[in-house]
């Protein structure tokens, strides 16, 4: 048993295709590793780094200090394709999780990083297809810098957010309270633009309406999740709403399982056109469900039917105004 495994072993290994670590805090970082580890392994595709599961005992500073440098010199080879975290306990990300170093990753796991208060900037990953992120503890927030926007806003600039990504997957995040796209006050300008153009009359064949005092926005660009097809949100009990943006993706599948059935602050799901199918499982306080003309299949789990029946009948009325009688809303219990 050693203390800990010299990392610089790696660096003749060039033809590596695939790679796991694990134990990676016990790793012995030195400031004389070479910085280039793993970036010339031109054929590395897939790499897994792993640290032990935390157990009762909090890490130390010092521990987390560690094993943030041991993954800070981990960079990938820009050819990289998969990419999974897993139990990592550094208080933030290794800096390389951006655009510059990963532009060729196509499905990315973050895995039980419980010490972590922010998600990387990866929205801008070009090719990024496949996102799970599971068990971040330490997140009560998901804003903007997720998406990789730090300064300005993506839509002033034309930048487009997780570009070529079709599903997403967020599981386990007991203290996640808050999901954003765009600042508040950004938010408030694409309100006041979505007005004015439904009192234009919609000559760029947008839609805007306002209901109940809220403005359903509209998708007068395609800077977000233009590929986005499904959406999976698990145990994540303090969620308190969706973002209003994913009004504007194509997204097509939204589950939330679990989730909702410990949820109990999550009372409406709204201004999602797209969605086709909705499953719901055990939403106590779910009392609005609205804006969803194009869906086809609705799923509801045990305990739904009582509180569904608030909404159900709104749902049936836009299918059929929309699609015609011929074209039934399928209600599955």
């Amino acid at each position: 048993m050693q203390d800990g495994w010299n990392l610089e072993e790696l660096a003749d290994l060039s033809k590596l295709r695939r790679l796991i670590m694990i134990n990676l805090e016990r790793g012995t970082p030195h400031s004389g590793v070479d910085p280039f580890l793993l970036t010339e392994k031109k054929y590395l595709k897939v790499l897994n780094l792993w640290c032990t599961e935390q157990t009762d005992e909090a890490y130390s500073e010092e521990n987390a200090s560690n094993v943030e440098n041991i993954f800070e010199m981990l960079t990938p080879p820009h050819n990289l394709r998969d990419l999974v975290i897993g139990y990592f306990f550094g208080c933030r990300f290794p800096t390389w999780l951006g655009t510059t170093h990963l532009p060729s990753v196509k499905s990315m796991i973050l895995a039980n990083c419980k010490s972590c208060v922010h998600l990387p900037p990866i929205g801008q990953l070009p090719n990024l297809n496949y996102l799970k992120i599971i068990g971040a503890s330490a997140i009560t927030k998901i804003g903007p810098e997720f998406v990789g926007c730090r300064e300005g806003n993506l839509i002033s600039t034309e930048a487009v957010a997780f570009p070529k990504l079709e599903m997403l997957i967020i599981k386990d995040m007991p203290n996640w309270e808050e999901w954003s796209f765009v600042e508040q006050e950004e938010e408030e300008v694409q309100e006041e633009e979505a007005v004015a153009a439904a009192k234009e009359g919609g000559e760029d064949g947008t839609v805007a309406s306002k209901q109940k005092g809220k403005v359903a926005l509209s998708p007068r660009s395609s800077w977000l999740m233009p590929c986005l097809r499904r959406l999976d949100l698990w145990d994540c009990p303090k969620l308190r709403a969706l973002p209003p943006q994913l009004g504007q993706t194509n997204l097509k599948e939204l589950l939330i399982r679990y989730t909702i059935e410990r949820c109990e602050d999550l009372e409406r799901i709204s201004n999602l056109p797209q969605v086709r199918e909705l499953f719901l499982n055990c939403c106590p306080n779910l009392r609005h469900v609205e804006e969803l003309g194009g869906l086809e299949q609705l799923w509801l789990d045990e305990g739904m039917h009582e509180i569904s029946q608030q909404w159900v009948p709104g749902l049936q009325e836009l299918h059929c105004k929309l699609h015609g009688d011929e074209h039934e809303l399928v209600v599955n219990e």
